[in-house]
């Protein structure tokens, strides 16, 4: 359950943080479940050996799974989750098993479009050593408090 504070229209203005979220610590055993649902066997993902011999410390979480908890965190701070309209997220950095992921974002832009109140935002993802896995933007539209 988010206890972040719901956000309205009004509230918001260009720098505008949002309330950022944590989760984590990353388990492998998602990782199995993950690479079923998207049928996705590359061992890089399973096999800690085949990563260690490709010079990583470990398995490496999928990036599908990394964009689920940004998702996550805008939707859950949203009134309602099909008020995201649109992404785009790239990939910067690797996951690996027991990193804490925390999510951010902070307002662009406030602007109405078609009688909808819009907000662009900026969004990342970052591991616990304050290094960005994810970055992108993402438009949704927030209540009126009238």
């Amino acid at each position: 359950m988010d206890l972040r504070p719901k956000a309205f229209f009004e509230d918001l203005a260009p720098g505008t943080e949002i309330p950022s979220a944590s989760y984590g610590p990353m388990d492998r055993s998602g990782y199995i479940t993950t690479a079923l649902i998207l049928r996705d066997g590359n061992p890089l993902h399973l096999d800690r050996v085949y990563a260690h011999d490709r010079g990583l410390p470990d398995v490496v979480q999928q990036g599908p799974l990394n964009q689920s908890y940004l998702y996550r965190f805008i939707t859950d701070w949203l009134h309602r989750p099909w008020d995201l309209r649109r992404t785009k997220v790239r990939f910067v950095a690797n996951v690996f098993p027991d990193d804490i992921l925390s999510c951010h974002g902070a307002v662009i832009r406030t602007y109405r479009e078609k009688d909808e109140a819009l907000v662009d935002c900026a969004i990342w993802q970052e591991n616990q050593r304050g290094e960005k896995t994810l970055m992108g933007e993402a438009t949704f539209t927030l209540p009126e408090r009238s």
